[in-house]
């Protein structure tokens, strides 16, 4: 579905991402891990369009997308969710929603009733109780659902996810967590997860990349990579052997 050419970006005399090279297969969820200041959402925003890199190439299912502009590799089947929350605060939940879903009508050649659309994502995402409140009234937690909800809204076959975690207690983290498993499981969409709670990533992705210091330290299933000394010394801030 996605992969990521030895990808390099440098802000001034700052060399950000570093020959950056990895995968996401189809109908799979891929965790991207690393400690703060790695080159995580730096990444995200040359797959999506947002930083042009200073060498490498981004393919998506194949075709390289390197040289277009966000809008057009989201309707190449591209969606993202933001670290820091971006929402339309003075609209509602379902209207939120909507937003995505009337943009995906404009351009595609798809009959399906925007509003009927909004409704279902936010049942799928357990936000329909609340689709008339405003999202300025929302907690965090709640907040990242209505992305999530609005992500979806473009029929995405890959989804970006920077952490959608954040802000969610044990049982609403649980409840992510089987919603990103159910969304790969037809094998029409992927998902790549940028996610700080380690029990989460580890426990939905079937694949993890580790970034430190604009660099790919390890790459392996979770059990694999969360033993790898290099990864250890990333996070707990001591020399690997």
């Amino acid at each position: 579905m996605l992969q990521v050419d030895r990808v390099e970006v440098r802000f001034g005399g700052v060399q950000a991402l570093k020959g950056v090279t990895l995968d996401v297969p189809e109908g799979a969820v891929v965790g991207l891990i690393g400690p703060n200041g790695a080159g995580k959402t730096t990444l995200f925003n040359v797959i999506t369009g947002l930083e042009r890199p200073s060498a490498g190439r981004v393919l998506l299912s194949g075709e390289d997308v390197t040289g277009l502009a966000p809008h057009l590799r989201a309707r190449k089947g591209l969606g993202r969710t933001f670290q820091r929350i971006e929402v339309f605060s003075s609209l509602t939940v379902h209207e939120n929603v909507l937003a995505a879903a009337e943009a995906r009508r404009s351009w595609s050649r798809d009959d399906a009733d925007p509003g009927r659309t909004a409704s279902d994502l936010l049942e799928r995402v357990g936000l329909l109780e609340i689709e008339h409140e405003r999202v300025d009234r929302l907690p965090t937690g709640l907040l990242r659902l209505v992305e999530v909800a609005r992500a979806l809204a473009s029929q995405p076959r890959l989804l970006l996810l920077d952490e959608p975690g954040s802000g969610l207690d044990t049982t609403e983290s649980e409840a992510l967590g089987d919603l990103l498993v159910e969304l790969v499981a037809d094998g029409s969409r992927s998902i790549l997860l940028v996610e700080h709670d380690v029990e989460l990533v580890m426990r939905v992705s079937s694949h993890l990349h580790v970034l430190d210091f604009g660099a790919i330290i390890a790459s392996g299933a979770p059990e694999q990579v969360q033993q790898d000394p290099a990864v250890q010394a990333a996070y707990l801030g001591t020399s690997a052997a």
